[in-house]
């Protein structure tokens, strides 16, 4: 009787870069809510239906085998970290209730999440639910993943696979599959990227060059600080560096009509998401410098990453001083076009960085949550929470829901409230012409 095979899936050295100590651990989680109607999961005393919960993810966590891996080091630091199957999952251990009705609001929204928690565990699968009664009546998914474990994109994706187009009610039978067999020891690592290697590059002569094509050095530096890594640990304690490193940070949050939203940005020759960045650059205080945003660009293109948890790149994109809007959403648009057509970009002024800002597409119509639909959701932006500002908008069912994040020492509302207005524009415009026809009538 042949056994299960053992998985090894290595991640790459830049997906590395985000588990590289506990302070950029802790800072690459990823949060999202998701609200949904609550009459189909609530009992009639207002509690949730623990029982009807799990049987409806284990229906929709059977589409994402990938959140029953969990990582694996290889020894000293040989190679990447590996996936590889945990096989001790258990749902349970990644979900959790709260019954006490909350209000959804800006404030709330990185508690629904599960950020009021210790980070996630690295000996088990990277991601947690939390399930919550909101005093609308409402029930909040609030989800933590870990970047490593893929970024917006295939974050967005999961989205689309643990939820339906249609209700359909949670089947109790379900069951979660075997999620696979593990290597006995780290030492397994080494070996499976050898013989990968070679497999890759089958003679001696293009292995020698495929080997030599990486400084030896800087191999031998990446292996050393794998190695070294718990004394860097003691020193961030000792430091006390996590205080100054991941400073407490504030959301905020609104909804606007998207169509009406990307007919303003089409008035002024750009995307929404050229509107959405230029909106971000105009809410916080100018520099004689400019200001400068990081936007995250996606290269999965023509088939290209298609099959990679992470494959995006960050563009650095400069607003000169004072500039109107319609120059910021110009000036935007032609940087992040060059990168994605690979073309060469021409030098631009520096000025100051203040966070990165970003606008995803998750469905164009309704989801749903078995037979329960999701009526509005809610992202927490990933960016560094040391940046003045960092903004994520996600497109639903012809609303555009953006979330808004900065560090207490700044003014987060009165952010929200600029960025609110540019994309508002053409909303407020109709407004206007709808109440001058009215009075014209009277």
């Amino acid at each position: 009787m042949s056994r299960t095979p053992v998985t090894v899936e290595l991640i790459r050295t830049l997906d590395e870069q985000k588990i590289v100590n506990s302070l950029v651990f802790e800072a690459m989680h990823i949060g999202a809510v998701i609200v949904m109607d609550g009459g189909a999961f609530l009992r009639p005393d207002g509690t949730i239906d623990r029982e009807r919960i799990h049987a409806q993810l284990r229906s929709s966590l059977s589409r994402v085998p990938e959140f029953s891996m969990r990582l694996m080091h290889a020894p000293l630091g040989i190679t990447t970290p590996a996936w590889v199957p945990d096989e001790q999952f258990d749902l349970r251990d990644h979900v959790s209730f709260d019954d006490t009705p909350t209000p959804l609001t800006g404030e709330t929204i990185p508690a629904l999440a599960g950020f009021d928690r210790p980070p996630l565990p690295q000996d088990r699968p990277l991601w947690d639910v939390r399930f919550t009664v909101l005093d609308t009546g409402e029930i909040a998914l609030g989800a933590r993943m870990h970047h490593v474990v893929g970024d917006g994109e295939w974050g967005f994706s999961v989205i689309r696979r643990v939820t339906l187009t249609e209700p359909q009610a949670p089947d109790h039978a379900a069951s979660l599959p075997h999620p696979g067999r593990a290597p006995r020891t780290p030492f397994t690592i080494p070996v499976v990227a050898l013989r990968r290697f070679l497999a890759a590059n089958p003679t001696p002569s293009a292995a020698w060059r495929e080997y030599w094509r990486k400084p030896f050095l800087k191999r031998a530096r990446r292996a050393g600080g794998r190695c070294i890594r718990p004394f860097k640990e003691y020193w961030i304690r000792r430091t006390g560096m996590r205080d100054r490193m991941l400073p407490d940070t504030r959301t905020a949050m609104f909804d606007v009509d998207a169509s009406l939203a990307g007919r303003a940005a089409a008035r002024l020759r750009g995307s929404l998401s050229d509107l959405l960045v230029a909106a971000a650059t105009r809410a916080v205080d100018d520099d004689d410098r400019g200001i400068d945003m990081l936007v995250p660009v996606s290269h999965r293109r023509a088939g290209a990453g298609a099959d990679s948890r992470n494959h995006v790149s960050m563009a650095r994109v400069h607003t000169a001083p004072d500039a109107p809007l319609a120059d910021r959403v110009a000036g935007i648009r032609a940087t992040v076009r060059a990168i994605v057509r690979n073309e060469e970009k021409p030098e631009r002024p520096r000025g100051r960085m203040v966070g990165y800002a970003t606008l995803m597409q998750l469905s164009d119509r309704p989801l749903w949550f078995g037979d329960a639909r999701v009526t509005r959701i809610a992202f927490l932006p990933a960016g560094d929470p040391r940046s003045e500002i960092s903004v994520l908008g996600t497109v639903y069912d012809g609303t555009l829901y953006t979330t808004v994040a900065s560090r207490l020492e700044f003014d987060v509302e009165a952010m929200t409230e600029r960025i609110h207005a540019d994309l508002a524009a053409e909303a407020h415009a109709q407004a206007e012409t709808a109440d001058d026809a009215r009075r014209e009538a009277a």
